[in-house]
């Protein structure tokens, strides 16, 4: 089998980002990644972001964007992507004031739908990250299902992510299942063991990497996107322990 292929989200290393981005990333190539996916464009514009990425021998495979910038400026999104010739786009949130009950969620699906529409048109797939607050259940649905089943499969797909879903009370394996054909994106994203639960480098955590690829692969996962929310240390350290794991998995 071949190796799992895998990014690093930019989110885990905004602390050198926020000082140095043409920096970090020639950094980020250093400890272990060839891709990454984007958290913003480091105040950049795309044109000189990929400038910098081919420079350093980076390559992006997708952008975190607003859920307002999505749906306001969805031409503006498609030409951002063409310039770094990425073929994904994320939504990283959802939540007040857009989505507070059943019928709003159904609205902010419905929206993103069409935004949805016009990016597959031009090749691009437009997936929503999760954390946990999407696990609330409105008339016993979570609104992550709602959000789900309001759109199409075509126009919304996941960026699931591991932590999250634990940390929401769902098995991430059960539910990268659930989703079999609409998660080509997952964020891979371990939990500590102590209480109060955190974020780890990926290996070092409670969670079952075994399983939760192999759910991943069978479901059609595209890429796998390394992601710490906060690090312990030096957050380039982490990432660099957390690719050291991520290049032995087949």
């Amino acid at each position: 089998m071949a190796k799992i292929p895998y990014a690093l989200q930019l989110y885990t290393v905004r602390d050198h980002i926020a000082k140095d981005f043409a920096g970090t990333l020639k950094k980020v190539k250093e400890v272990g990644y060839d891709y990454i996916e984007l958290a913003g464009l480091g105040g950049v514009s795309a044109a000189e972001c990929k400038k910098i990425l081919d420079q350093v021998k980076l390559t992006a495979i997708s952008n975190h964007v607003g859920y307002e910038e999505m749906i306001q400026k969805t031409d503006e999104v498609i030409a951002m992507c063409r310039t770094l010739n990425i073929r994904f786009i994320v939504v990283p949130w959802l939540g007040k004031p857009f989505a507070t009950d059943k019928a709003s969620w159904i609205k902010c699906a419905q929206a993103l739908d069409a935004a949805g529409t016009k990016l597959k048109a031009a090749g691009i797939r437009l997936c929503y990250h999760n954390h946990a607050h999407e696990f609330e259940k409105f008339d016993g649905e979570y609104a992550l299902d709602i959000l789900y089943a309001n759109s199409s499969p075509d126009h919304v797909a996941g960026q699931l992510d591991t932590y999250w879903l634990k940390h929401g009370g769902v098995d991430p394996v059960a539910y990268i299942r659930k989703y079999s054909g609409r998660c080509p994106l997952i964020h891979v994203k371990d939990m500590s063991a102590g209480e109060p639960h955190t974020f780890a480098e990926v290996g070092r955590g409670i969670l079952d990497w075994k399983a939760i690829f192999g759910a991943g692969n069978a479901a059609g996962a595209q890429w796998y996107i390394v992601e710490q929310d906060t690090c312990p240390g030096d957050s380039l350290e982490s990432a660099r322990i957390s690719a050291e794991f991520m290049a032995k998995q087949k």
